[in-house]
C-alpha cells in the first residue's frame, strides 16, 4: 500500500534506526487499517458521526490520499453536513481531478445549495468520467433546468432515462422541463409576438383543446384573417366548426385549406369525418383507409382532434364497419380501434416518446424528396428522410421536418426541429409555435410515465396541478396540490402553487397564510415574496408590500415583468412618481389590455409631461379596443349560438 511504501524514505545506515523506522511504518499502517475498518463498521450501522471522525483521522495520518477525502466527503454528504462535505470534496479534487466521486458529489452539493453555475462544470466532468451512471445525468439535467436551459436539461434527462428506464425522478424531471418550456414559450409568444398569425393559431388551438369552442372559433377567425395565415389554420378552424356541428361551414374551411396548396392532411381528414357526420360511413371509411395507407401514425395522432364531432352512435357504426372490412382482409390497419379511441374514449392516444429508428419500413420504393412525401400525406416517410440530417437542414427543411414529425406523432423530433428554428430570428416565432405543441405532448406523456412508475409521489400531484393551472382549471389544480400536501405537508412546491391558485381564486386569507409559512422557512424565496407582495397590494397595503417585493432579485425571468408592475403600483400609491414610471415601463411587455399604458399616462400627467401622457393614452386605447373587440365578438357569438339552440 502507498503508506507502507513511505517507510522506504526513512532508511538510515544504522541498523537500530532501520528497525525502529520499520516498526513505525507498521504502526502507521495498522492505525490506518483500524480507522478504515472503524469507518466501514460505523457507516454500515448508520452512525455517520463516528464514520466521519474515523475518516477525518485517516486524512490526518495520510493527507495526500484523495480517496480518503472523497470518502470523508461522502459521509458528510450522507449526514447532511454540506459545508464540510464541500471542503472534503474540494480537497480530493485538488489531489486528483480525475476522481469521479468527488466531482459528482461536489456538484450535487452545489445543486442542493442552489448554486447551479458552480455545479455545472463538476457534473459535466462527472458525466465524461463515467457516462454510465444515471445519477450524474439526472443531476446534470436538474442543473440545466435550474439555469433555464431547457434543451440541455431535456437531453440530460433522456440520457438518464436510457440508463435507468424505471427511474421516476428522471421522468418527472423531464416532464417538468417540457412543462416549463411550454409556459416560457407561451409567455414569450403572447408578450412579444402577439401579432403573429402563429400566436393567434396557438391561442385557438389551446381553446379547442379545452373544449371552449366559441373562443376557439373567434381565435381561428383572427388566425385566418392574416395576409399569410399559418399552415393548417383553415383546416383547424374547420375542425372546430365540425365539433360545433356546423358541417357546411367546416367543409368550406377544408376546401379553402386545400386551395392554399399547403398540403395539410388535416383538411383531408376533416372531409372524411364530415362524411361520417352526415351519415355516410362507407364514404368516410374509404377516405380514412386511404389516409391510413399513406401514414397510419397520422390517423392515430390526429383523429382525436375531432373527438366530439360525431355522436356515439355514428362513431360506433363507423368502428363496426371498419372491423367488418378488416375481417374481410380489406385493411392492414386496425381502423376500428383507432376510431373507438378517438371518439368513444375519454383518454388521449398514447404518445410515442422513445426515439424512433431512422430506417424506412420495407415497402414499395418511395421518393426521397421530403416535399413530395409531405404533399402525398406520407408524413412518417418524410420524417425518416429528414430526421437524420437535422443538424444541417435549412430553415425551409426545418419547417417541413417539424410538420412531418408532428403529424406522424414523432413529437421528440418536432421539439428538436423547433429548437433549431428558434435559434434563427427569421423563424423564431414558428419555432416557438411548434415547440409549444410538441413539448405539451411530451410533457403529458413523460408525466404519465412518471405517474405509472410512482403514482403516489407528491411531486406527481404537483406537476399534474401545474398542468391544470396552465390550462386555467383552477379547482382541479387546487385539488391536485392538496393531494400532494396530504402526502407531504412540508412540500414547498405544493404549498407555493396552492397559494398561487388560491390567490387567483380570490381566497386571499388562506393564500397569505400559506405564503407566510413558506417565508418563515425561506425568507429570501423570490416567488413567495412576490406573491406576498401581490396579496398585500391587492388589499391596498402598499407600505407593507414593499419589503417583500424588495426580496425578489433572483426571480424567474418570466415573472420579472409582473414584479415591475406591482412595484409600479406601490411607488405610485406612495407618491414616488419617477420610480413608478420606471417600473411600469419595465413591465410593459405584459400589457395585453392597455391597463399598464393607462397607468403610465396618469403618472405622466401628474409629472406634467403631457406629450408622453397623450402617447400612452393612445396606445392604451388601441390595446383596449383590440381587447374589447375580441370580448364582444365572443359574446355575440355566444348569443347567436344560444338563440340557435
Amino acid at each position: 500500500m502507498r503508506w507502507a511504501a513511505l517507510a522506504l524514505c526513512l532508511a538510515i545506515p544504522f541498523t537500530n534506526f532501520n528497525v525502529t523506522g520499520m516498526a513505525l511504518a507498521q504502526d502507521h499502517e495498522q492505525a490506518l487499517q483500524s480507522l478504515l475498518a472503524d469507518a466501514a463498521a460505523a457507516q454500515s450501522r448508520g452512525d455517520f458521526s463516528a464514520a466521519a471522525e474515523s475518516y477525518r483521522k485517516a486524512t490526518e495520518l495520510e493527507p495526500t490520499i484523495p480517496e480518503f477525502w472523497a470518502n470523508l466527503g461522502l459521509i458528510y454528504h450522507e449526514a447532511g453536513r454540506s459545508a464540510d462535505a464541500i471542503q472534503s470534496f474540494k480537497q480530493a479534487i485538488r489531489l486528483n481531478a480525475a476522481l469521479y466521486v468527488p466531482q459528482l458529489f461536489l456538484g450535487i452539493e452545489y445543486l442542493k445549495t442552489q448554486k447551479p453555475d458552480a455545479a455545472l462544470p463538476l457534473l459535466e466532468t462527472a458525466t465524461r468520467l463515467n457516462p454510465r451512471d444515471p445519477l450524474a445525468e439526472l443531476s446534470l439535467g436538474k442543473t440545466y433546468a435550474m439555469m433555464n436551459r431547457g434543451d440541455r436539461a431535456a437531453d440530460a434527462f433522456w440520457r438518464a432515462i436510457r440508463l435507468a428506464p424505471n427511474d421516476g425522478n428522471a421522468w418527472l424531471g423531464l416532464g417538468t422541463v417540457y412543462l416549463k418550456q411550454v409556459d416560457s414559450d407561451a409567455r414569450l409568444m403572447t408578450s412579444t409576438y402577439n401579432h403573429s398569425p402563429f400566436v393567434s393559431l396557438r391561442a385557438a388551438e389551446t381553446f379547442a383543446e379545452e373544449g371552449k369552442l366559441v373562443e376557439a372559433e373567434n381565435a381561428y377567425k383572427a388566425a385566418i384573417s392574416s395576409a399569410s395565415p399559418a399552415p393548417c389554420a383553415h383546416a383547424e378552424f374547420g375542425i372546430a366548426l365540425l365539433r360545433e356541428k356546423k358541417i357546411a361551414e367546416a367543409r368550406e374551411q377544408f376546401k379553402t385549406e386545400t386551395r392554399t396548396e399547403s398540403h395539410c392532411g388535416l383538411a383531408t381528414l376533416g372531409i372524411a369525418v364530415a362524411e361520417a357526420a352526415e351519415e355516410h360511413p362507407e364514404a368516410a371509411l374509404k377516405a380514412l383507409a386511404s389516409i391510413a395507407a399513406d401514414d397510419a401514425g397520422f390517423i392515430q395522432s390526429n383523429l382525436h382532434l375531432f373527438h366530439d364531432a360525431l355522436s356515439a352512435d355514428q362513431a360506433k357504426a363507423l368502428a363496426d364497419l371498419a372491423r367488418k372490412h378488416q375481417s374481410a382482409g380489406d385493411f392492414s390497419v386496425d381502423l376500428g380501434s383507432i376510431v373507438e379511441q378517438a371518439f368513444l374514449s375519454d383518454t388521449l392516444p398514447a404518445t410515442e416518446i422513445e426515439e424512433a429508428e431512422t430506417t424506412q419500413a420495407a415497402r414499395a420504393p418511395l421518393p426521397t424528396d421530403a416535399e413530395t412525401l409531405y404533399a402525398a400525406g406520407m408524413y412518417a416517410a418524410c420524417d425518416q428522410v429528414l430526421k437524420p440530417e437535422l443538424e444541417t437542414l435549412n430553415s425551409a427543411q426545418q419547417q417541413l421536418l417539424a410538420s412531418c414529425s408532428f403529424y406522424t406523432g414523432d413529437f421528440l423530433t418536432t421539439s428538436k426541429a423547433a429548437q433549431r428554428q428558434k435559434a434563427n430570428p427569421a423563424t423564431l416565432v414558428r419555432g416557438l409555435y411548434w415547440e409549444t405543441k410538441a413539448d405539451q405532448k411530451l410533457a403529458v406523456a413523460t408525466l404519465t410515465q412518471a405517474g405509472e412508475i410512482d403514482p403516489n409521489s407528491p411531486r406527481m400531484h404537483v406537476l399534474t396541478g401545474d398542468v391544470f393551472r396552465q390550462k386555467r382549471r383552477w379547482s382541479d389544480a387546487e385539488e391536485e396540490y392538496r393531494k400532494a400536501l396530504a402526502i407531504d405537508p412540508a412540500s414547498h412546491a405544493a404549498r407555493l402553487n396552492l397559494a398561487i391558485v388560491l390567490f387567483t381564486e380570490l381566497k386571499t386569507d388562506e393564500a397569505f397564510e400559506l405564503t407566510k409559512s413558506l417565508l418563515a422557512e425561506a425568507p429570501e424565496d423570490p416567488e413567495a415574496n412576490l406573491l406576498a407582495g401581490e396579496i398585500l397590494v391587492q388589499g391596498h397595503k402598499f407600505e407593507e408590500a414593499e419589503p417583500y417585493l424588495s426580496r425578489c432579485q433572483d426571480l424567474d425571468p418570466d415573472l420579472v415583468p409582473r414584479l415591475h408592475v406591482v412595484l409600479g403600483q406601490v411607488y405610485a400609491a406612495t407618491n414616488r412618481i419617477s420610480e413608478a414610471i420606471s417600473e411600469y415601463k419595465l413591465g410593459l411587455v405584459s400589457d395585453v389590455d392597455g391597463s399598464i399604458h393607462y397607468q403610465l399616462a396618469r403618472l405622466y400627467e401628474k409629472s406634467g409631461d403631457k406629450n408622453d401622457a397623450a402617447e400612452e393614452i393612445r396606445i392604451s386605447q388601441q390595446l383596449r379596443k383590440r381587447w374589447d373587440d375580441q370580448a364582444h365578438t365572443a359574446i355575440e357569438q355566444l348569443s347567436t349560438d344560444t338563440s340557435r339552440q
